[in-house]
């Protein structure tokens, strides 16, 4: 039991609090403005690239510890649209940081982390996951690589063939190939 303790109690000057955005007291609170800035943000960023405002809410867990570091862990749940929204997530996300980067340039000091949440993804159909061997090769690209490799394969063997046919010594040159004149000095 001491060990766990160990692991589990850090002690006073380590302890650590997490207080949702609901319950949090938005007057007195010294996340406030950041939690109003991410807010406004994320609202922007979504009328920007033309997300419907009700597709992404905003859940904000703020963190206070003993030694007054503040900060605050972004939840983005994403409630409708998500299957035309889910592949622009990283662009949408590298959007968001860039926009509340240029209110609070020391934003990586307080924002601790941004996770996403879909919701309601039940109903939609999605296709099923892929042969585990996919990922193995590279991922969704895997198809794509595998034919560039047949297609190098192809261009190895005509390009060995070639020079096969060269090195025989019959000085005639492969067949669809002309012969090349002689370099002469420029003038």
């Amino acid at each position: 039991m001491g060990l766990l303790n160990k692991i589990f109690k850090r002690g006073d000057s380590q302890s650590t609090q997490f207080h949702e955005s609901d319950s949090e007291p938005g007057e007195g609170s010294k996340n406030a403005p950041r939690r109003e800035l991410v807010h406004v943000v994320l609202r922007d960023t979504m009328r920007q690239h033309g997300i419907p405002t009700d597709w992404i809410d905003c859940a904000i867990l703020s963190v206070v510890n003993a030694t007054t570091t503040t900060g605050m862990h972004v939840h983005l749940i994403v409630r409708n649209g998500h299957d035309r929204l889910l592949t622009y997530i990283p662009a949408f996300q590298s959007s968001f940081m860039a926009a509340i980067t240029k209110f609070e340039p020391r934003v990586s000091d307080w924002l601790l982390s941004l996770s996403w949440q879909f919701e309601g993804m039940a109903n939609t159909r999605w296709e099923p996951m892929p042969d585990p061997k996919v990922w193995a090769r590279g991922g969704a690209t895997a198809g794509a690589a595998a034919s560039e490799e047949d297609d190098v394969e192809e261009d190895l063997k005509a390009l060995y063939a070639i020079r096969d046919a060269a090195m025989k010594g019959d000085g005639k040159p492969p067949p669809g190939h002309t012969d090349f004149q002689p370099t002469q000095p420029g003038l």
